[in-house]
């Protein structure tokens, strides 16, 4: 890229972090999102006596809200394996 820097940056792991920071960054927020979208609608739906509707969102919320903190738990070893 820049013929300056080649010698000091590794471009390869500078990309590598960008990415995998982008992918990390939206995939938890999206599960959050989720997570958030199966409470709300589980508690709308069973205060409508739809329990089949709330009892799978329910599920939705906690597989969403588990893979936050698998992300959380992942992250936190990552840092201190380092």
């Amino acid at each position: 890229m820049i013929p300056l820097a080649e010698p000091v940056v590794d471009w390869g792991a500078v990309l590598e972090v960008i990415w995998s920071s982008l992918l990390g960054g939206l995939g938890v927020a999206a599960a959050f999102a989720f997570g958030i979208l199966g409470a709300s609608r589980a508690v709308v739906y069973r205060r409508e006596g739809n329990v089949a509707v709330a009892g799978a969102y329910g599920v939705l919320m906690t597989l969403a809200f588990g893979a936050v903190g698998a992300a959380v738990v992942f992250g936190i070893l990552v840092m201190t394996s380092k």
